[in-house]
């Protein structure tokens, strides 16, 4: 046992023993403690009696200190588990012997509190920014204001001065002056009594095509999704310049009064909310950064829909108001590549304006309503073929309590925020439009009707009936509206106009080409017939093209590009070259394509036309197909509803009457014949129609 020494400190070992470097015990001398266990019990008690600084025998033993310790060493001496003294800015001592970078990381507890302290501080400073940013903003909504009441002023005693000074109503403005009456009200009277002031009124606010808000509190009650008026007006005048003559369904002076006044018989948060969801659809990069937050125009689109989608209650379903937005939002779903949605919206607005309730509006505003919806439908139902049934044929006169003479508005070529201030204004047409507009799609509407089955077999006699309807409504329109040479610049809403007669009659005879019942020399002038009326289509949409661009093209005008593409690549590849067409149709819809996400399902399946008949497409458009071949049956679904966009003839063929090909040459003689007395037949046989000669008057 004497071989073994014990470890345990002895009470009277003195400082320099207490220092030694060799402080903890090696390998060896742990194995010899291990073996010296049954002595624990007074070793224990002897390191008890020796290592406080109160022990019994009064003699303390003393901690020997390093000097300088500071709490906060750095990573060296950290690492090490070594004295550090903390020393700063430069190293510490032990760093400094040993010659090394002293580094020094914060505590992280020192770091977090830190970190929550600075965080504090910038939050105080952002909210001090915002709300100086908020007086800006209100003071310079202040001075807007003021220089647009100034304008605004300044236009209503043009108006004035200009009366007077053509001798017009000299005593009528002053009794009115005298009796206080303000100058924006008598302008207004003086505007309504003289059409002949519409391009001096259409300077000042009045008369103004394109809306504007700033006279509206700082916080808009119509919509939470966007505080800037600014925004809001730029949506406004999107909407009533590229959608709103197109698809009237509302009346647009009384909704801006409406708006601007906080009145809600012809306004709604609904209404307002799917308008700006519709123009979001014409929004670019640049015309987002009128926000505080700039976001990208599908995430703007899908804020102002879930706002119109929260504000339509049951209660208010029946509401005229409520009405007009499902119509519109079925135009937004539709043209973000949501069709099977949005004829949901569609399908509840036809439901609902058969009993509307609630604010009464005038008759006129209900008639534009109506009308509009229907032409909504039914140009939906003829270029989608989606009902074996067709829709009901209203039977009642069109725009009857709204005068056609006192269409007065005006319309700019609007795109971007100012040009409001330097393109000119033009007549609008609109309410003129839209009436041509529903006479066309009454016809249109018989067409369906006939085609599947409703007036029983399909003859000769009831598409020529039809025919000579269309052709009556084409001889009646209006020069406005008739004449759509590019030289003329025609507007937009007038070229679509006559974009979606020729597609209509495209349609109109198509089937008959597939019915098998004609010879080939009839086959022949329907074939012409066809292309006639493709070419003639497609024009319009060239002059739209280069007039106005493509961005602002509606959903509704890609359909009837790719009808009118599709029978000429059909029916006429030579003339103009099959690959030609093709490529103006995937041109124009990939241009439309960045607003309007269905046209990407739409290339896609024209290019399958376009492939199945041969065309032959240049190299250079690579690039473009390759942007749409992902597209999976889901989305071309969401595009048309169907699988397809061509005329179902499966569901067609069978309604036609096998002996039209008899009565064909007998019923046009009669109907159509008669009503051109220069047309002639050229044919070996006599029979057949010049049809260049009828298709040209």
């Amino acid at each position: 046992m004497s071989a073994f020494r014990s470890l345990a400190p002895s009470i009277q070992q003195d400082d320099s023993s207490a220092s030694s470097p060799n402080k903890y015990p090696s390998e060896s001398n742990s194995a010899t403690t291990g073996s010296t266990s049954g002595r624990g019990n007074s070793a224990g008690g002897d390191r008890g009696s020796g290592s406080g600084g109160d022990g019994k025998d009064g003699n303390p033993r003393k901690r020997r200190t390093a000097g300088s310790v500071s709490t906060m060493a750095c990573t060296l001496c950290r690492q090490a588990r070594q004295r550090c003294d903390g020393h700063r800015p430069n190293r510490c001592g032990r760093c400094a012997l040993r010659k090394l970078e002293c580094i020094y990381e914060p505590h992280t507890k020192t770091h977090k509190d830190d970190l929550i302290r600075e965080i504090g501080v910038l939050r105080e400073d952002n909210t001090t920014l915002q709300n100086r940013n908020r007086e800006i903003e209100q003071s310079a909504s202040k001075v807007d204001s003021m220089n647009q009441g100034l304008r605004e002023e300044g236009a209503w005693q043009r108006i004035i001065l200009q009366t007077i000074g053509s001798n017009g109503h000299d005593r009528e403005i002053i009794k009115k002056l005298r009796a206080g009456e303000s100058h924006q009200s008598i302008a207004d009277w003086l505007v309504h009594r003289n059409p002949d002031l519409g391009t001096l009124g259409a300077k000042s606010s009045t008369h103004r095509e394109l809306v504007d808000v700033s006279g509206t509190s700082s916080e808009l009650r119509w919509t939470k999704v966007c505080t800037s008026q600014k925004l809001v007006g730029h949506l406004f005048d999107l909407y009533f310049t590229w959608v709103h003559p197109v698809h009237m369904l509302f009346s647009e002076m009384d909704f801006k009064v409406e708006f601007k006044h906080d009145m809600d018989t012809y306004c709604s948060p609904s209404l307002v909310n799917a308008i700006c969801a519709m123009a979001c659809h014409f929004l670019d990069g640049d015309n987002a950064r009128d926000r505080q937050n700039v976001v990208d125009s599908a995430t703007l689109r899908d804020g102002f829909m879930a706002e119109a989608r929260t504000t339509l209650t049951p209660e208010t379903f029946h509401h005229m108001t409520s009405i007009q937005s499902f119509a519109i939002m079925y135009l937004v779903e539709l043209s973000s590549g949501k069709a099977r949605s949005a004829v949901g919206y569609l399908r509840s607005a036809l439901e609902n304006l058969k009993a509307s309730s609630g604010p009464q509006q005038s008759e006129g505003a209900k008639e534009i309503t109506f009308w509009g919806i229907q032409t909504l439908n039914t140009s939906w139902k003829g270029i989608t073929f989606q009902g074996m049934w067709a829709p009901p044929a209203p039977q009642k006169p069109i725009f009857q309590n709204i005068r056609l003479d006192a269409d007065d508005r005006v319309w700019r070529f609007y795109r971007h925020p100012g040009d409001e201030r330097e393109l000119p204004f033009r007549p609008s047409y609109g309410i003129t439009t839209a009436y041509q507009q529903a006479q066309l799609f009454s016809i249109i509407n018989e067409s369906i009707c006939l085609y599947y089955g409703a007036r029983g077999k399909v003859s000769a006699a009831n598409v020529l009936e039809v025919y000579g309807k269309y052709m009556t409504w084409k001889e009646d329109l209006p020069d406005v509206i008739a004449n759509i040479s590019e030289g003329d610049q025609p507007l937009p809403h007038i070229l679509y106009l006559h974009v979606q007669y020729h597609t209509a009659l495209v349609q109109h005879f198509s089937p008959l080409l597939h019915c098998g019942f004609f010879t080939d020399s009839d086959l022949n002038e329907l074939r012409q017939i066809v292309v006639f009326h493709a070419r003639s289509g497609v024009e319009p949409l060239e002059h739209s093209r280069r007039l106005y661009s493509s961005q602002f093209s509606l959903p509704l005008m890609s359909f009837c590009l790719i009808h009118l593409c599709d029978a000429l690549v059909r029916y006429s590849p030579h003339v103009p070259p099959a690959s030609q067409t093709a490529r103006f149709c995937l041109d124009i819809l990939h241009q439309t394509r960045p607003g309007f996400a269905l046209c990407g399902p739409l290339q896609l399946l024209f290019y399958q036309t376009a492939q199945e008949c041969g065309v032959q497409l240049p190299p250079e458009m690579k690039d473009t197909v390759d942007s749409f071949n992902h597209y999976v049956v889901d989305d071309i679904l969401d595009a048309c509803t169907r699988l397809s966009y061509t005329q179902p003839l499966d569901q067609i063929l069978h309604h036609i009457d096998p002996d039209i090909a008899q009565d064909w040459s007998g019923e046009w003689e009669t109907q159509i014949k008669s009503r051109k007395g220069k047309v002639r037949r050229e044919s070996s046989s006599g029979r057949y129609l010049q049809v260049a000669n009828i298709l040209n008057d």
